[in-house]
C-alpha cells in the first residue's frame, strides 16, 4: 500500500509539473530525527500592486524520503513579492506565511507505548529570494532560492531552490 501511494504521488507530481512548464523546486527538509532532499512542484500567482511589487498566493507539493520514511507537505502560502530596483524584474525579497499541511509514515511512540504517524502540519513563515528575469513575450523566468519553517508538534525547516515561470495576473500600472 505505501509503495503503491508513492508511486501515484510521484506519478501525479510529475504530470503536474509537465502541465506547468517546469514550476519545480529541489529541497532539504529537517527536523528532530529526518532529514533528507527532495523535489517539489508548485503554483505561485502574482498580481501587481504596482510597477515593482506584486502579491503572490502558493501551493504546491514536496515529496521527501531517506531510510524507508517518507514525508509529504503541501504549503499554501500568501506573500509580497518586492523587486529590489523598482522595476519589476531583477532580484526580489518575497516574505510568505500560511500553513503547511504534511504526511508522513515516520511512527513516534505516545506516552501510552502506543506508536501513531509523526504530526507534520502547521503553521508556515519563510522567505524567498531570487532574480526574475525579463518577461520573453507574456512570460517571466524566476530563479530563486526560499526558506521556510513549519511551525507545529515537530518543527520543521526547509530550504529550496526554484527554477519557474511566473503566473501573473492584471496589469502593472
Amino acid at each position: 500500500m505505501q509503495k503503491a501511494l508513492k508511486i501515484v504521488t510521484l506519478a501525479f507530481s510529475l504530470l503536474i509539473a509537465s502541465a506547468l512548464d517546469a514550476q519545480l523546486q529541489v529541497d532539504h527538509l529537517s527536523f528532530k530525527g529526518f532529514s533528507a532532499v527532495g523535489f517539489g512542484a508548485f503554483l505561485n500567482f502574482a498580481i501587481p500592486v504596482s510597477e515593482a511589487d506584486f502579491v503572490t498566493a502558493e501551493g504546491g507539493l514536496d515529496l521527501f524520503s531517506s531510510q524507508q520514511q517518507n514525508v509529504v507537505v503541501l504549503p499554501l502560502l500568501a506573500g509580497y513579492r518586492y523587486t529590489l530596483d523598482r522595476s519589476g524584474t531583477g532580484f526580489y525579497l518575497e516574505p510568505n506565511a500560511g500553513y503547511s499541511y504534511g504526511g508522513t509514515d515516520i511512527q513516534i511512540e505516545d506516552q501510552n507505548g502506543n506508536y501513531a504517524d509523526q504530526k507534520v502540519s502547521g503553521v508556515a513563515a519563510g522567505a524567498s529570494a531570487g532574480y526574475l528575469f525579463e518577461p520573453a513575450g507574456r512570460i517571466q523566468f524566476n530563479l530563486g532560492l526560499r526558506y521556510e519553517h513549519i511551525f507545529g508538534p515537530v518543527a520543521q525547516n526547509m530550504f529550496s531552490l526554484r527554477i519557474s515561470h511566473a503566473f501573473t495576473f492584471g496589469r502593472r500600472e
